[in-house]
């Protein structure tokens, strides 16, 4: 039960792109590795974090201060592995302790190939990132010297401007049974989707079609869905031209649509507004969201570095009826939500910017599914 960092203490470095430095001790799997650094401030779901793939090419920096205590099992994976480059926590623990844990952290980090680091000032680290916006990183086991790490790292793409759905989405179509008889049928359009979406809507008698991101509106009415559904996932949204495409080929056909996250950019993207990078992003399970409809502050789980830049006093006239804001972010005022109606208030689609399937919590915005299957239905 116990952890194999302490009994094997190799020293690594993480250098960011601006020079400042931070050293530490390995777990996982020794090596280099590169990505933008970003920090969540989850205190529990590192699982589901890490199998994220909206963490794609990212080095995550956990605030909680301690990690590991959990383990790692079979059925918190939010999709095929791990997808971050990397993990900095600052206290891994030593022996985990769920009952369905069945490896560690560590453990799992190494088989899996990806490189960690421990035992650095995380609280430092964070304000830096706070203070500078997130920024390409490296964590080393292997170059100690700092400026020869920070050339490396200098070598990086940068987040912005890059496109990372292929590297993430399905390969081949596959189909999520729904729970208890099928009610609808959703086409599901893979950007980087996490497994309890699907989920989530199954649970709600939907059968869901989950398709690869280059499919064509042909596909999508091949599975003659009620609905379509944008998942979140990795990258700029400006560099989606193609699904941005697809999705106001979905408009056009007047198919009911609903968006997470990336899915929110690219659906804020067809209906004419334009994207931006955050400073350094929103990443946890406890961001304040306002629905400006009805006033409810909902705590979200959320994982994203850009954002749609949307007027938030007013309606935008589209091809398709009057889009608006929706939800907006308690912190800064960030757009968390877009919902589309036609001239006599029909919605035709929204979305939002956070995760309603929420793994690992909250369930403040699990009705989101429950509208999804309203407006498919006609309610």
């Amino acid at each position: 039960m116990t952890s194999s960092l302490h009994s094997n203490r190799i020293p690594a470095i993480l250098v960011l792109e601006d020079g400042r430095s931070f050293s530490g001790f390995n777990f996982g799997a020794a090596g280099e590795t590169f990505g933008e650094a970003v920090f969540s401030t989850g205190m529990s779901g590192y699982q589901e974090t890490l199998t994220d793939p909206s963490y794609h090419k990212q080095i995550v920096v956990a605030t909680a201060p301690h990690i590991g205590n959990t383990g790692w099992n079979d059925e918190d994976n939010e999709s095929r592995k791990i997808w971050v480059a990397g993990y900095v926590v600052r206290d891994l623990s030593r022996v985990r302790s769920n009952w369905r844990s069945n490896r560690s952290l560590d453990g799992e980090l190494r088989t899996q190939g990806v490189v960690g680091i421990a035992e650095l000032d995380t609280r430092a680290l964070t304000r830096h990132l706070r203070e500078l916006g997130a920024m390409r990183a490296g964590i080393s086991t292997v170059e100690l010297d700092p400026d020869a790490l920070l050339r490396k790292v200098l070598a990086q793409p940068q987040m912005a401007g890059s496109n990372l759905v292929a590297d993430v989405t399905v390969a081949q179509p596959n189909v999520v049974p729904a729970v208890g008889g099928r009610k609808l049928t959703v086409a599901a359009i893979d950007l980087g989707v996490k497994d309890n979406s699907p989920a989530s809507m199954a649970a709600r008698g939907m059968q869901v079609h989950v398709l690869p991101a280059s499919s064509s509106l042909e596909d999508i009415l091949a599975v003659n869905p009620d609905g379509v559904f944008f998942s979140n996932g990795p990258g700029d949204p400006a560099t989606a031209d193609a699904e941005v495409a697809l999705l106001k080929q979905v408009l056009d056909a007047g198919l009911p649509f609903f968006g997470i996250c990336f899915g929110n950019q690219l659906f804020g993207r067809a209906l004419g507004f334009g994207t931006f990078k955050l400073k350094y992003g929103h990443r946890g399970i406890n961001q304040p969201v306002k629905d400006l409809t009805t006033g409810k502050v909902e705590i979200t789980a959320q994982n994203h570095g850009f954002a749609v830049d949307a007027p938030l006093d007013r309606d935008t006239p589209t091809a398709w009826g009057a889009a608006r804001v929706s939800h907006i972010c308690l912190n800064d005022n960030v757009v968390e939500g877009l919902e589309l109606r036609d001239a006599q208030g029909k919605l035709l689609g929204f979305s939002v910017q956070y995760h309603p399937e929420a793994s690992a919590g909250p369930h403040d915005a699990a009705y989101l599914f429950d509208r999804f299957a309203a407006m498919m239905s006609g309610e």
